[in-house]
């Protein structure tokens, strides 16, 4: 099969002219692509179009974005704040980009409409103490009536219903979010936009006319900015410059391993890097018209396609020198390299990209693009590497060819490390301690939960600080999408009643439409006709200033509030959609920290006790759950396209040679570097995360290809014993292996954590992964010698004997 693919190259590098005409149409046509490719490079935008956990496509189009633009402002005028504040507000009230904005607990609408949120107990105490009053003055005013107690000598005071301060601390403040300090020097304004948080251009658009009217209107106030929009500007800001800072690096590092390679002929530089960056480029264009994105996980593969790039123009270039070497002509080793190299090259290919595609195992539809770009860029970097090399090499020789220098020793004497015997207790001792301690390892690695050690932390200190003095929660609320406002009041009874026994503990508070609605009954509209009877001049002037004011309020509003109640316009667009559907929203506010990954595992679980969560008639979503979906979908199945990857490579190596011990053999070297990875990752403390996890399913990939290397040379048996082909393919594995750290070394210098770690498991695995195949490989292979060496002298001792009996 592979020879077959090898054989096709080789038919097809014929047409060199043609070649470069179609991987340079294709480069031009992968332009307009690549300009227009959205970078989604947020963790809910790995979800995407993922149905089974969140539902937040369906919350998003409905409400808009997960997440607010904080702007907090600070001055010791608290009326020019509170001013400032209510502008901005009105500024944006009819931005389309602006779903809601809240600077201020709506208290004037609720004093309005006090009476109507009173409750029956509240009106029955103020009946109850306004009638004692209305008593006392009729005794006082009765001439019948005669008191022969002592008067008292004390002066009249007035007495204190204390109905407001009653409503207010047994309803509003359960209700309200704090928007302004005590002497509101500092005031918060939060601002919804429509657009989802992953719109990277919509957000700067929102920041830009903020920013604007803040530098038209600021007058002292100092101007501070926070929340998801705002973060994710800065993210983008720091991770795509950053990441292109890595792309540098990872194309510098190539740049040198090419000097390194060619210094003595220049001109192959510029033959290499051409095909070593197109596959990219070719990648990068296909993600837009497949996904139309790149997420947080593909953005990697700008930094892992390249260095298997370098790894198959290097293979290609030391057998087409080896060849050069015999004086051939160029078409004749080009012929000779691509058949030579060519099957092992695609074997090598088809392996990495079978190993990319085993992350369609996992349900996360981020990591599945990252899998379906990573194999397609596996394949074209096999196709585009052989044949583009090739076809430039062609072209720029068919003049006079380069003059190849080409240091290659071969050795015809045979020499082993060690006799069987050692060899063997070497090997078998390796094998024993790697086992015991890889299992060991194994089931103490130690997992990551803390995503602040695994998101872009973007710290607005004074922000953060100014924040924490008023109270305002900084926990991200979990949206609940209800399908009509009737819902309300069964998901708020239904949250209550499962928080008094104690099965929502990491959920505090819940706020619904429902909440701000008054309770009204006949029963209650009795009692408010009892007050009204018994309010009079006389029992007014016994209350206090404050009190008797508000009575005369409530009950001069009373009659326009009962007939036609409206709910004030910032409460109704709080839980509507955008379509203006009141009651719809609700929000659920986390009491613990949604940074710990098992806290977001247990609100999760907590979420889905509620009715109407649980049989998903409500759509809920926020960052716990997120965050709970990631943990739960990569941890749950990375181990399955392990697994599996396992099981193609074991698969392809078998087709490859298409005898059980060879496949074993080139497999060995790859299964002690996987064993050493756990090993050294639980020795060094390094705990695994979500994203560091992918890694090991690369590093399987990546170890088997100076494994096929050396075996393949053995097999052939080109020139000697396992020790003399070790020495003349040294270089060449060096370089080849060398390659594949480039996007490790790149990914280490990313300024996202989770890519990271990613780096940081790879290069310990591809240091592994070399410490395993300079060791592991010569002792088994010399071994085999040693075998033979000892077979074949026993098989001359036999014959001796039958002739000599």
């Amino acid at each position: 099969m592979f020879s077959f693919v090898a054989k096709i190259i080789q038919q097809i590098a014929h047409y060199p002219k043609t070649m470069i005409a179609l991987f340079s149409v294709l480069a031009l046509l992968s332009i307009y692509p690549i300009e227009n490719l959205r970078w989604e490079i947020q963790l809910q935008d790995t979800l995407n179009g993922k149905e089974v956990e969140a539902d937040y496509q369906a919350i998003e189009k409905a409400f808009g974005g997960f997440g607010s633009l904080t702007v907090v402002i600070q001055s010791k005028d608290s009326s020019a704040n509170f001013q400032f504040a209510q502008n901005l507000a009105r500024h944006l009230e009819n931005d389309p980009a602006v779903h809601y904005t809240e600077y201020m607990t709506d208290l004037d609408f609720f004093k309005r409409n006090r009476l109507l949120y009173a409750s029956e107990k509240d009106l029955d105490q103020v009946i109850e103490k306004l009638d004692k009053i209305k008593d006392e003055q009729i005794r006082k005013h009765n001439p019948l009536l005669v008191d022969l107690a002592e008067p008292s000598s004390l002066p009249p005071t007035h007495d204190t219903v204390e109905i407001i301060s009653q409503i207010e601390a047994k309803y509003f403040k359960s209700l309200q979010q704090d928007f302004a300090n005590q002497q509101g020097s500092i005031r918060i304004i939060d601002i919804y936009p429509t657009t989802s948080i992953s719109d990277l251009q919509a957000n700067r658009q929102l920041l830009g006319k903020v920013q604007r009217f803040v530098k038209k209107n600021q007058n002292g106030i100092n101007v501070y900015y926070t929340g998801k929009v705002y973060d994710s500007i800065k993210a983008g800001k720091a991770l795509l410059p950053e990441a292109k800072f890595a792309g540098g690096i990872a194309a510098l590092i190539i740049l040198v391993l090419l000097i390194i390679n060619f210094y003595r002929q220049p001109q192959l530089i510029f033959v290499s890097a051409i095909p070593l960056a197109l596959p990219t480029v070719f990648t990068l264009g296909l993600a837009y018209v497949l996904f139309g994105r790149i997420n947080l996980f593909t953005l990697s593969l700008g930094l892992l396609l390249p260095g298997h790039a370098c790894q198959i123009v290097t293979h290609v270039f030391s057998r087409y020198f080896h060849e050069r070497e015999k004086k051939l002509s160029p078409v004749l080793c080009i012929e000779s390299a691509l058949l030579g190299i060519g099957p092992v090259v695609t074997a090598s290919s088809f392996i990495m990209a079978a190993l990319f595609s085993t992350f369609i195992l996992v349900p996360l539809p981020g990591l599945r693009e990252f899998g379906i770009l990573g194999a397609i860029g596996s394949m074209l970097n096999l196709l585009t590497c052989t044949l583009l090399t090739t076809s430039l090499l062609l072209i720029l020789q068919r003049k006079k060819p380069f003059d190849i220098h080409f240091d290659a020793s071969t050795y015809r004497h045979r020499k082993r490390l060690f006799s069987f015997k050692v060899n063997w207790i070497i090997i078998t001792t390796i094998s024993i301690v790697s086992a015991a301690a890889w299992l060991y390892s194994g089931i103490n690695l130690q997992f990551l939960y803390d995503f602040k050690q695994t998101e872009m932390q973007l710290e607005e200190r004074e922000a953060k600080a100014l924040i924490a003095e008023i109270g305002f929660s900084t926990y991200d609320p979990i949206i609940v999408m209800l399908p009509d406002s009737s819902f309300n009041d069964d998901l708020v009874e239904n949250f209550e009643h499962l928080q008094k026994k104690g099965r929502l503990k990491d959920l505090g508070k819940i706020y619904t439409q429902y909440q701000f609605l008054p309770k009204t009954s006949v029963e209650k509209k009795h009692k408010i006709e009892t007050l009204k009877k018994l309010v009079s001049d006389d029992i007014l002037a016994r209350l206090n200033s404050n009190d008797s004011a508000a009575i005369i309020e409530m009950l001069d509003n009373y009659e326009n509030d009962i007939k036609e109640f409206e709910l004030s316009e910032s409460i109704r667009r709080k839980f509507s959609d955008k379509s203006g559907n009141s009651g719809v929203f609700a929000f659920i506010i986390p009491s613990s920290d949604p940074n710990n990954g098992i806290t977001c595992r247990h609100i999760a679980e907590q979420l889905q006790q509620i009715d109407g969560i649980h049989d998903r008639t409500y759509k809920v979503y926020g960052t716990p759950i997120l965050r709970a979906t990631l943990l739960d979908t990569i941890l749950g199945n990375i181990d399955k396209s392990i697994l599996f990857g396992t099981l193609l490579m074991w698969f392809i190596l078998l087709l490859f040679y298409n005898k059980l011990s060879r496949a074993f053999f080139t497999l060995l070297p790859a299964l002690f570097a996987m064993s050493w990875v756990t090993i050294s990752v639980h020795l060094l403390d390094i705990h695994i995360s979500a994203y560091s996890s992918i890694a090991f399913v690369l590093l399987i990939a990546v170890s088997v290809d100076g494994a096929l290397q050396l075996w393949s040379a053995y097999y052939e048996k080109q020139g000697g014993n396992a020790w003399t082909i070790m020495q003349t393919k040294l270089l060449r594995i060096i370089g080849a292996q060398g390659a594949s750290f480039v996007g490790a070394i790149a990914m280490l210098l990313s300024p996202h954590p989770g890519i990271k770690s990613v780096g940081l498991i790879a290069f310990i695995g591809l240091l592994c992964i070399f410490v395993s195949l300079f060791t592991i490989y010569p002792l088994t292979a010399s071994t085999l010698d040693a075998y033979r060496i000892l077979k074949k002298a026993k098989k001359r001792h036999e014959r001796l004997i039958r002739k000599n009996p």
